[in-house]
Parts: C-alpha cells; structure tokens; sequence
C-alpha cells in the first residue's frame, strides 16, 4: 500500500477504511515527557520527532494567580496547581451556587483573539500534512467545575432547572468555539469531559439520559452541521452509557479504559463498525514501570485486538503524563510503526 500523510491516515480511520498503518496520537503530553524526547523543544518539535500522526490544540484562557499554588481562569473557576500539569478545580471556590449567581456570570468570550493562538500557529505549521483536532468540552465537565462536584450531584436532583440552564449556556458557547475552529482550519472536534470511574459512571445512567444526553446529542449534532468529526474521550468504566454516546452521533471513542474494566475486543466487535476505536496501551503500569519488551507485547496486544479491518487508533490508554518513562513512550510508538502495517501480519502479531 502506498504511503499516506498522517492526515489522510487519521480520516481514512474515521470514514472506518483501511489506512497503510494504524495511525497515533495522544491527548496530552506532558511538558517534562517532550523536553526529553526533544532536547527540550516543544510541542510541535514532538509532532515532526516521533512522526505523530494529529495535532491537539485548544482555546486559550488567560488565568491570575489568586493565591499559593491556585489561579483563577476566565470562567470564574479557581484551580489548585499540585505535581501534575492539570489543575483541579476547587469545590469551595466553585462561582455558581444558586441562580442569582448564575444571572450574573457568563462564558469567557469565544472571539477573543487569544482565543485561537496555537490554533493558527499549528495550522499553519501542520495544514494538510496532519490531522488538526480541537480540544473542547461537552457537558459534564462545566458544570461540574463551575457548581463544585458536591453541589452539582445535589443540583441534578434538588435543582435541575439550574443545571441545565448552565450546561445551555456552556454547549452555546462550545458551538461558537466550534466554529470559530473550523474556520481556522480544525477539523475534528475531542472532548474530554470524564463521566466515569474505574467502577460505574459518575452519576446515574438515569441522570445522564433525563438530563445530561438532550444537550450531549444537541452538541454532536451542532459538531457536525459545521463538518467537524466528533471523538468523545471519557476515563473509566462507561459501559453503561456507550450505546447513548454513539447513537448521539460520535465518530470515534476512547481510551477503551482497561482500569475501569473497559475490553478492548468486546467494544470493537461490538461497535468497531460504527465509530472508531481509540485505545488502549497501559499508561498506568505498562508505561511507567514496565519493559521495553513489555511495552511491545502491549501494542501487539492491541493491534491484533482492535487493528483488524482498520477503524482503530493505538494509543495510550489515557494520556502521555507526567511519571510516564519517556522512552517506553517512544518504544510504544516504535512498535506501532513496525507491526502496524496494512495489510496486518497477524503471525507477527502473537506473542
């Protein structure tokens, strides 16, 4: 098979045909895992090094430090900065407690120039040559952050109105994101709101369908009106919830979580013909303290598992963090180069 770009990699796996290989990428790289792999360069330095095969980018906010180790974004939202490179959002600090709060406030705005920074700066770096994603949010994570956690699980049954009324407002603003993205050159859409733990989704089934699903399938549909592709990214055990996600519309899903239980070959066989699949090397053990052979065994795991037939993306299963060993990382990425070939040599591919 021909060589294809990374670009025409990545579509050929959402329009769920066979690419020449099964293509890579991550969510998020840690700052420390890409000044080892790049002589302390960037970003973008990764992107060329390890032949990656999409680009993530995201909004800008601005931020102002409030306190010792916390900030405060544009959203009202105070973050507590600890060892990893996401801050938490701090409940007690949450700005919406009630629906005078909620009459005051309003999302950052979408036009802001800062907004699209490192949007234009990788367009015109990656256009064409890789597939440039746009790292947004849906619904959970929103409300979540700008309620506190506590008060939001209360608000879903002692305050729905408000709920949803900030979620409204939120998915309105991620659509105008949206669009602003794609006339800057975005071309799928990720969304990182985690509903799930290693156990169970976060909130009941019931809750996500009555309350949270109308705006999730209004959000995909929007998503796609524009032209974007939509892959929905959620941790842990989300089985309960899948057949609601891809009936809203979604074209891709991921990490397939292994530590919530999440079966890499139950969810292929089962939906591998309606979105792809995205998953699922072990990032938590396999990644930071496993060997080099190890590493490769994982992939070969994966890609016999989830590579048949294209549709599939071999990835971490989460993202590249901070404790993660960088050249296991880029023994992952090794692996999938060598045994990722189309047409797949399954007899290569045991272990």
């Amino acid at each position: 098979m021909d060589r294809m770009s990374s670009r025409d990699r990545v579509l050929a796996v959402l329009h769920h045909q066979i690419p020449d290989r099964i293509p890579h990428f991550e969510w998020v790289h840690d700052q420390s895992i890409i000044k080892a792999l790049t002589n302390q360069g960037s970003y973008e330095d990764l992107i060329d090094e390890l032949d990656i095969d999409a680009v993530m980018c995201k909004p800008n906010y601005q931020q102002e430090k409030t306190g010792p180790n916390l900030t405060k974004d544009e959203w009202g939202i105070t973050r507590k900065v600890g060892a990893v490179e996401y801050p938490m959002a701090v409940d007690d600090l949450a700005p919406i407690k009630n629906f005078n709060d909620f009459e005051k406030w309003n999302p950052p705005d979408p036009d802001a120039p800062l907004r699209w920074e490192t949007l234009k700066k990788r367009v015109t770096l990656f256009k064409d040559k890789r597939a440039i994603f746009i790292n947004l949010r849906d619904v959970w994570s929103y409300p979540r952050d700008l309620f506190g956690y506590m008060n939001l699980c209360i608000f879903t049954i002692d305050n729905p109105k408000l709920v949803e009324a900030v979620i409204e407002k939120c998915v309105d603003h991620t659509l105008r994101l949206a669009e602003l993205a794609v006339n800057i050159g975005a071309e799928v859409v990720v969304t990182g709101d985690d509903i799930a733990e290693s156990k169970k989704t976060l909130i009941s089934p019931r809750v996500w369908k009555d309350l949270f699903l109308p705006h999730f399938i209004k959000l995909s549909k929007g998503f796609h009106d524009l032209g974007l592709f939509y892959w929905k990214h959620s941790d842990g055990n989300i089985m309960p919830i899948l057949d609601t996600l891809i009936e809203a519309g979604i074209d891709g899903i991921d990490p397939i979580d292994p530590l919530g239980g999440m079966d890499l070959g139950v969810v292929k066989e089962k939906y591998g013909d309606k979105v792809a699949i995205k998953g699922n090397v072990d990032c938590v053990n396999l990644l930071t303290l496993g060997t080099k052979e190890d590493v490769i065994k994982g992939v070969k795991d994966c890609i016999r598992i989830a590579g048949q037939n294209g549709g599939y993306v071999c990835s971490s299963s989460n993202s590249i963090f901070d404790g993660i060993n960088p050249m296991l990382y880029k023994t992952m990425i090794d692996a999938i180069h060598e045994y990722g070939k189309y047409p797949l040599d399954m007899e290569l591919l045991q272990y």
